[in-house]
């Protein structure tokens, strides 16, 4: 099915609901250890390592074996640490609750003093975003060809979450999808995201000149603090260990309902392309490793972009290019930069985290699925002269497979922060009632989610729907009480009816989820 590129659909109730304790590494409990933003901005250069691994050693999902305190320092700064810059971090962008991305319905939640608005709010950063673009489409401006010239030599790309790092990386070992190492991972839209030695780890440092600069210039030391290897170590250790970390088998899948049924044949069709690039769903082919591919997807990006005169994204590898050397929209004129290639992403947690590709030109899974039905991906070097031929009910079935595979990968992903919910709460009792109460409204996130994927087309698991829906109730009482006692008979109710609703969707969708699932 070639390349998903994938953004959240809708905003999570939660997302406006949960107020995020700011600590420097524990989370855990006691008002002194806890500053808000600005204080964290302010203090960045008194905070260690050494300061963040003691107050994370002193957190109770450190204590209790359920997070690693590199993990949770990794976490930390990946959540609050502006790096000396006009103060975003990777959650400015990335947010828990809105399953690691963004998407313009978040985005007008936000308040005018957000710092994902600094472009709108300091001079000097007026050429950091292109605000309308981002407030209406969820694109983020990106010098992704080389900083040189930063407000006309640009792409606009949307957010990618951060679920499934750990799977989802890999190169191979000599590409022959057009790539070349370095980078020696796949990271961004196109593969090549990190600067440095182009890996995970790396991709921090990419973050922080491009996004967390105080002015245009980039100087550091003056605009940012660049991150140190023994933060860098960190932070890739908490992003290795976000949502699964594990691969699943298709073949052995068997789903309840009998249009998600037909849909994994269909994916598994080998005529049918999809599991080809997408192995088992996930974001490699079947020799384990990221591949590349142009597909033509920048063809069909959103007219508002070439009405304002946006330049065309060419993908992986324009970097230090002085001219166009690609030709992305196909009139034999070049108009971009790189190869014309985008990186696979994993469809696991495709259905909930749109719009779609990096251009978040399509609205649902299904419209994804229908862009290799087009022209548009038949002319393309991955489409090879032919479309995906997929009639309207195999689009159906195929959504409706990615849809409880998501919902299942969503069950599983609350029912990890209901067991460490439990467990704190079964050890502490009303200490650290705040770590509590935001673990209880991210597993209400994801039962949100896995409503959402559901509810989405018709007669889709509705009994399950039914048994998340109860989930849900118990779930907003215990993000919401203050009694230890009440939180924890909520936490059971609602564990017990998603392992429910997880087990009614099928079989052979078994995820293992990391610890860092647990932060926030």
């Amino acid at each position: 099915m070639g390349v998903f590129v994938s953004r959240s659909l809708r905003l999570s109730a939660v997302a406006a609901m949960i107020s995020y304790p700011v600590y420097l590494g524990a989370c855990a409990g006691g008002d002194e250890a806890r500053l808000d933003d600005a204080a964290v901005a302010e203090t960045h250069q008194s905070v260690t390592l050494a300061v963040r691994t003691a107050r994370c050693n002193d957190d109770p999902r450190v204590k209790l074996g359920l997070v690693s305190a590199e993990i949770c320092v990794g976490a930390d700064l990946f959540f609050r640490e502006p790096f000396g810059g006009n103060g975003r971090t990777c959650a400015t962008c990335h947010p828990v609750a809105h399953n690691f991305t963004i998407d313009p319905a978040f985005i007008a939640t936000l308040h005018k003093n957000d710092p994902l608005f600094i472009a709108e709010n300091d001079p000097a950063l007026a050429g950091l975003e292109r605000p309308a673009l981002m407030r209406q489409f969820g694109l983020i401006l990106e010098n992704v060809d080389g900083a040189d010239s930063p407000t006309t030599k640009f792409v606009m790309r949307s957010v990618p979450h951060t679920f499934a790092m750990a799977t989802s990386v890999t190169a191979q070992a000599v590409p022959t999808d057009g790539t070349t190492r370095t980078p020696n991972e796949r990271t961004g839209w196109s593969g090549d995201g990190a600067p440095n030695a182009g890996e995970l780890r790396d991709f921090q440092t990419g973050a922080v000149v491009q996004h967390y600069t105080r002015s245009l210039a980039r100087t550091s030391g003056t605009d940012f603090v660049l991150p140190t290897s023994d933060e860098l170590d960190r932070i890739v250790a908490y992003m290795r260990s976000v949502g699964r970390t594990n691969e699943i088998g298709l073949a052995a899948l068997s789903l309840s309902d009998a249009g998600a049924e037909a849909g994994r044949l269909t994916f598994l069709d080998p005529a049918k392309r999809c599991n080809g690039c997408h192995n088992n769903a996930g974001a490699n082919v079947a020799a384990g490793f990221n591949r590349n591919f142009d597909t033509g997807v920048e063809r069909v990006r959103i007219a508002d972009l070439n009405t304002a005169g946006i330049p065309s994204d060419g993908g992986f590898g324009g970097q230090g290019l002085a001219s166009f050397n690609h030709d992305a929209n196909n009139d034999t004129i070049n108009d971009s930069f790189g190869n014309g290639t985008f990186n696979t992403p994993p469809l696991i947690e495709a259905a909930d985290t749109g719009p779609f590709f990096h251009t978040n030109a399509f609205a649902t899974i299904e419209d994804a699925i229908t862009f290799y039905t087009t022209p548009a991906f038949a002319q393309s070097p991955a489409g090879g002269g032919n479309p995906i031929a997929l009639n309207a009910t195999e689009i159906a079935n195929v959504g409706r497979f990615l849809r409880v595979v998501n919902a299942a990968m969503n069950c599983q992903l609350a029912l990890a922060r209901i067991t460490g919910l439990v467990q704190i709460i079964q050890n502490q009792q009303n200490q650290s009632a705040d770590v509590q109460q935001s673990l209880a409204g991210l597993a209400l996130a994801e039962v949100n989610d896995a409503i959402a994927d559901l509810s989405g087309v018709p007669g889709l698991n509705a009994s399950t729907q039914a048994q998340l829906q109860t989930a849900q109730a118990s779930l907003q009482d215990a993000a919401a009480n203050g009694s230890h006692v009440h939180r924890l008979s909520d936490a059971l109710s609602a564990q017990a009816q998603i392992d429910a609703a997880n087990a009614s969707l099928g079989t052979g969708m078994s995820f293992t989820i990391g610890g860092g699932s647990l932060m926030f």
